[in-house]
């Protein structure tokens, strides 16, 4: 008896490493490097991917785009249509989040539990597309008597605080459960380390002004990338990710997100 008891405990505990170590509906939004590894998250090039298999959700699906920003411009309206691989004006994270609602409407995506968004990238590579990216931070948005920027119109919010914040605002109402985690940028050699430390400081800022978590990968580029990404076989062209780097990556957004949630 006492041997069947023991097997029965190591089949349990089989089953347990078998489950699901991230135990939600996991949705992702973002730029190219999570738009890499595919809709269904299956595509080695893509973080994502390598996230989906250590975390083992219930589901796990992106709705990222190639060339998406967190900024709007003043062009910016709601489309869920296009879809063109490059910067323009409505290939924004708001639009993303447009995509998601109206899936989950239709019936075609269970309510996320966990939504991961990572972007920023693209703000500050084209710059001169974004220009009013940098101008506000976060702390200058809910100045009183200010509760709410969910009223405008994207087109009336082009700074990369406001986007940020008016994105989550809208998460909030729509999936009123869910937990929202913010990833600033990756490294990329495209811009200087302390411009893409900026840009995740102010990212990193809106998540706390939201109260909500964030992964600063500005503290850890080293981690995954080390000073030279290109050499290393870590990225293809100094932003996007390699199989070897979109692992290495996936393994440790994985790890903090796993704190997060266990927290």
């Amino acid at each position: 008896m006492k041997r069947i008891g023991i097997l029965l405990w190591l089949a349990f505990s089989l089953c347990l490493t078998a489950s699901a170590q991230l135990p939600y509906h996991i949705v992702l939004l973002g730029d190219s490097n999570t738009f890499l590894g595919g809709d269904a998250c299956d595509k080695p090039q893509g973080w994502n991917k390598w996230f989906k298999d250590l975390a083992k959700p219930k589901s796990c699906r992106s709705y990222a785009r190639s060339g998406a920003t967190w900024t709007h411009t003043p062009q910016t309206v709601y489309d869920t249509k296009e879809n063109v691989g490059v910067i323009s004006d409505n290939n924004v994270i708001y639009n993303q989040v447009n995509r998601l609602k109206e899936a989950v409407e239709a019936g075609k995506q269970v309510a996320p539990d966990l939504i991961i968004i990572m972007a920023g990238t693209n703000d500050l590579w084209f710059s001169d597309k974004r220009p009013d990216c940098l101008r506000l931070r976060s702390s200058d948005i809910y100045l009183p008597p200010v509760k709410s920027i969910a009223h405008y119109k994207p087109s009336e919010l082009t700074q990369l605080t406001q986007c940020v914040c008016y994105d989550m605002e809208l998460l909030r109402t729509a999936f009123p459960e869910a937990r929202i985690i913010l990833v600033t940028p990756p490294q990329n050699n495209k811009n200087s380390v302390d411009d893409q430390v900026v840009v995740g400081n102010y990212i990193a800022g809106c998540a706390m002004e939201m109260r909500q978590a964030y992964i600063p990968l500005t503290e850890a580029f080293d981690v995954f990338y080390g000073p030279d990404i290109i050499p290393a076989g870590f990225s293809k062209d100094g932003v996007h990710t390699t199989a070897k780097g979109a692992k290495v990556l996936g393994k440790y957004i994985y790890e903090q997100v796993k704190a997060i949630v266990q927290q």
